[in-house]
């Protein structure tokens, strides 16, 4: 019995563990400077992207990086930034 009950503590700690990591979060960057946030390493035909992860993003707000900020008009799932103007795909 306190077998069973050991196993279902487990269970559930390790439930609980996996809710509480934080999401995945990249800053894509293209070769003319242009930034930005995204949750997934997304991929243009004909575009090339380097990923980091946020703290890179945080450390590197200043300097020669363009920042843009996600809003309505500039869905990353659908689209990329190259020199400081935004291509729907």
């Amino acid at each position: 019995m306190n077998y069973k009950l050991l196993m279902l503590a487990s269970v559930i700690t390790s439930g609980m563990a996996l809710s509480a990591m934080p999401a995945s979060a990249y800053t894509a960057c293209n070769r003319q400077g242009d930034c930005w946030h995204t949750d997934s390493r997304v991929h243009f035909p004909g575009v090339t992207l380097s990923f980091h992860n946020d703290k890179w993003g945080e450390t590197h707000r200043s300097g020669r990086y363009r920042w843009h900020d996600l809003d309505n008009d500039h869905d990353w799932h659908h689209g990329y930034w190259s020199r400081g103007e935004w291509h729907r795909s």
